[in-house]
């Protein structure tokens, strides 16, 4: 069955349920049937011009508002073909006579043969604007080839987690956090996004953590929500207290009355990630009580003050992430397409060197272009194409750096098939810094009908699609324990995917975020996704529910539960 899509819509699912109402086991009146048969003619179509704009990446006004108004009739008309359907019911193979009568209650109570035919109406409309606006010339250009999907991608995970210079980093932090002192010791790591600041404390905690009492690490984000880090902390340092925590419902208070009851008189080890402000970074220091038995808290930070902030004390210490230097950015380059440090080819040495001059030195910059390099051919002409696709480049210091990651991971994006596009489009419904479990994504991908297979089973690839996006370093793996209840197997995305694929959300009216940054709705909703942590946002649902506004999901997270 054909999958529903970002850019698409539900044209390809509309057009296979047309196609089922034709067939035999369907009855239905002559004058329905013909229209049917004309709506599934005229998407066929359309379909191929329809899939070629999707797959581009510029389009000018007239083509992307085309490619809009297509893709809103298709969930227009999908929503009426399924109720068309659901109300055939065992009108399907009934005795002609009968159920031509039947069919005639049907559409005289519900006014389907209406909405067909302003369906019918719209398709025309929107034929003419096409041959009118000589659309086609789009269709001839062509899409962009998708990649092939290697099912033996599982096996490329480790990969991706390999890591280069962070030998040195790291025993620098131990060094200080095992210094002789029975105070409680704060070290920041600050540095610009995709720096791997986040990996470097990561990396820390695991050399020294277990010779702490209790340890866990939890992120903060943009938008704090106070009361869900403190259940992350309780769930990782007592298990049994957050299973009544979770039954009794405690508030902010006395989660943070538990907590440093358990922490009083221990030795702990904190990773506290991803710091916007000082406030935030005073509010959680509050909760954790300085025992002096040697507890130690590593924050990271993108921002500077937040980090002076954090090292009020005499045995502090503030680590200034740098980027890469030339040699241990070609390693990770080389290491990730190559798998090993040393084996580029000779011709392509001097560009993949014009490619690491504009990753400027960046990990997250390099990793995410040599996973696009290596899903390509290995000849010079496709790695120029590439570096010419860059544009100036990212610099550290530069105001601009954003903008120039936000191209290089742009340049991923654009290279995945229309499908994957629109299964890494779907984890912007999560909250920044969510753990997401792999099976649940894996099964809502499939739930949505974005999963499409001519062989095999869905679920099959689906997990292969799951494989293509953290093998192109677009997902990170992570084995956790978020809930207390065991480690399984999450995943979640780098904050600067998940901007960038909020943003082009936004542009195809793929998902509603509804949170504290959300001022205006909308039009048309077609997926949800609830963050707010209270009843801020009661209104906005109780008038989507009212307006029975086209909704195909509803996701909830947080305290909106």
């Amino acid at each position: 069955m054909a999958g529903v899509g970002a850019g698409t819509g539900a044209l390809g699912s509309v057009i296979v349920k047309l196609a089922t109402l034709l067939g035999k086991e369907y009855t239905m009146l002559k004058r329905v049937r013909k229209d049917i048969a004309f709506l599934e003619r005229e998407l066929r179509r359309m379909q191929n011009l329809v899939n070629a704009l999707a797959d581009m990446e510029v389009l000018d006004k007239v083509a992307k508002d085309w490619k809009g108004n297509m893709r809103d009739l298709s969930y227009d008309m999908e929503e009426c073909i399924d109720r068309f359907m659901i109300r055939l019911g065992d009108a399907k193979l009934s005795f002609p006579k009968k159920a031509a009568r039947r069919l005639k209650k049907l559409f005289a109570r519900h006014d389907i043969g209406t909405q067909i035919k302003e369906l019918k109406d719209r398709v025309k409309e929107e034929e003419e604007r096409r041959l009118r606006l000589n659309l086609d010339k789009y269709a001839a250009i062509g899409p962009t080839r998708p990649v092939e999907i290697d099912p033996r991608l599982a096996a490329f995970h480790g990969v991706a987690k390999g890591l280069v210079a962070i030998d040195g980093p790291r025993d620098q932090l131990v060094s200080w956090l095992t210094e002789e002192s029975v105070e409680l010791k704060v070290v920041a790591i600050v540095g610009g996004g995709g720096l791997g600041k986040t990996t470097l404390a990561m990396e820390t905690s695991r050399k020294i953590g277990e010779h702490f009492q209790h340890r866990a690490s939890v992120s903060v984000s943009r938008t704090p929500d106070l009361e869900k880090l403190l259940k992350d902390v309780l769930s990782q340092i007592d298990k049994d207290k957050f299973r009544e925590c979770q039954s009794e419902r405690w508030d902010e208070k006395q989660l943070i009355r538990e907590i440093q009851l358990l922490l009083t008189g221990k030795r702990y080890f904190l990773v506290i990630d991803d710091v916007w402000k000082e406030q935030d970074w005073r509010s959680l220091k509050a909760v954790f009580p300085d025992n002096c038995n040697g507890s130690r808290i590593i924050i990271t930070t993108r921002i500077a003050n937040v980090a002076k902030s954090s090292c009020s004390n005499s045995g502090d210490h503030l680590y200034q992430m740098l980027p890469l230097n030339n040699v241990d950015s070609r390693r990770l380059f080389l290491r990730r397409i190559f798998h090993s440090d040393n084996s580029c080819p000779p011709q392509l040495q001097e560009v993949s060197t014009r490619i690491l001059r504009k990753c400027g030195g960046l990990p997250l910059a390099i990793v995410t272009i040599a996973s696009l390099l290596a899903n390509k051919p290995q000849n010079l002409d496709e790695w120029e194409r590439l570096q010419g696709s860059i544009g100036t480049g990212i610099s550290y210091e530069s105001d601009d750096g954003g903008n120039g990651m936000r191209h290089i991971l742009l340049l991923s994006y654009w290279d995945l098939p229309h499908h994957l596009k629109t299964c890494l489009l779907y984890l912007c419904i999560y909250p920044e810094d969510k753990y997401i479990p792999c099976e649940e994504l894996k099964r809502k991908w499939l739930a949505e009908g974005f999963i499409a297979t001519k062989r095999g089973n869905l679920y099959q690839e689906a997990e292969s699609c799951f494989n293509e996006l953290v093998n192109r370093s677009l997902i990170q793996l992570v084995y956790a324990d978020p809930q207390g209840y065991g480690f399984d197997q999450y995943c979640r995305v780098h904050d600067m995917v998940l901007d960038l694929i909020i943003s082009l959300s936004d542009e195809e009216n793929f998902a509603t975020i509804l949170n504290a940054e959300c001022n205006s709705l909308p039009s048309k909703i077609h997926r949800i996704s609830l963050q707010s942590s209270g009843n801020e946002h009661k209104g906005a649902i109780q008038s989507i529910t009212r307006s029975k506004l086209h909704v195909r999901s509803l996701n909830v997270f947080g305290e909106s539960k």
